[in-house]
């Protein structure tokens, strides 16, 4: 089996650079990380991955790094398409487990942070909530006239990245007509990496097959499940996301969240969107309560962690570790 090669993004004195990993993978921001940094120009996450396919990098003196120091491995320049309810737990537990098609949403690229920056929890934001999850990365153009199969899909895809779909699940569902772009985009909303996981082109298929992916808060297990558990596989969601807009490489396609978020969706909740879907104030107050009946959401304070995992090798292909901060600042 093929070594999968594991690319980070660090701060070298204050500029970017990109390296490989050298040794066991960060999991928390103290952690001591083994890099081999990378001789290339490329500025984008894109470029990489075009510098690696012409073998056009070389790797520089092996350097020792403290995971505080890693950045996202997936440059600002990204679009993120993201999948909702792709495991049947979460589906169950939203209320939409006999859904028959795909539910394809948008996040800002700028919601993206580093695997140990903090989330801000912004002051409007009383219901934070966490959403692990796994993104396939892009490797080529995609558009209406590619069809990904199982066969081809290492020419479109080129890895994964470890993402934190955070989520402010009152402004999700509580402001005008359902506002699920903002409620997922504020800034630091998607911790991002450690590290850019990529596998040989022709191990992707089953590589993406077997991947396990973990979320803890405060230590303790909220979410648990492996890709082979996905309700729509990558070849099928890529075909659909192409029936309808365009990727480019670098972009991100995040797969789905298992069950074991904060605030499951209830009958109420579902009952409280149908009667006040026009009552902006009236719905609000009411989800509010309703979602505040179970578990707390996220508090400044609250450490969430999360890690992936190969399966195939039962090797961890890295963590994250974000400390929950207050903003300082009113919208």
């Amino acid at each position: 089996m093929s070594r999968t090669r594991l690319l980070t993004r660090f701060l070298d004195g204050t500029a970017p650079r990109w390296g490989e990993l050298a040794g066991k993978a960060p999991c928390i921001a103290d952690d001591a990380v083994d890099v081999v940094p990378l001789d290339t120009a490329a500025t984008t996450t894109a470029e990489l991955l075009a510098a690696l396919d012409r073998d056009a990098v070389k790797p520089l003196a092996h350097v020792q790094i403290a995971a505080g120091k890693m950045l996202s491995p997936i440059t600002p320049d990204a679009t993120l398409v993201c999948q909702g309810l792709n495991y049947a737990d979460h589906a169950n537990e939203a209320g939409h487990g006999n859904r028959k098609s795909n539910l394809i949403f948008g996040k800002a690229s700028s919601s993206m942070c580093g695997p140990y920056d903090a989330i801000v929890q912004p002051q409007v934001v009383e219901l934070l909530d966490y959403e692990v999850e796994f993104a396939l990365v892009l490797r080529a153009d995609l558009d209406e006239r590619r069809h990904v199969t199982e066969g081809n899909i290492a020419e479109f895809v080129a890895g994964v990245v470890l993402c934190n779909d955070v989520s402010a699940r009152d402004v999700q569902f509580g402001e005008s007509l359902i506002q699920w772009f903002r409620g997922k985009s504020y800034r630091t909303f998607c911790p991002t990496g450690p590290l850019l996981c990529l596998p040989a082109k022709e191990e992707l298929a089953s590589f993406l097959r077997d991947l396990e992916i973990q979320l803890w808060v405060n230590g303790g297990l909220r979410q648990s499940a492996t890709s082979a558990r996905l309700i729509w596989k990558p070849v099928e969601t890529l075909n659909y996301v192409r029936s309808f807009m365009n990727m480019k490489p670098g972009d991100l396609l995040l797969t789905g969240t298992p069950g074991g978020v904060t605030a499951p969706v209830t009958p109420e909740m579902v009952d409280i969107i149908k009667t006040h879907l026009f009552a902006d104030d009236l719905r609000l107050e009411a989800l509010r309560a309703e979602m505040t009946k179970g578990r707390p959401f996220l508090r400044p304070g609250d450490v969430v962690t999360a890690n992936l995992r190969d399966c195939r090798q039962n090797v961890s292909l890295g963590g994250q570790q974000s400390k929950v901060a207050a903003s300082p600042q009113r919208e």
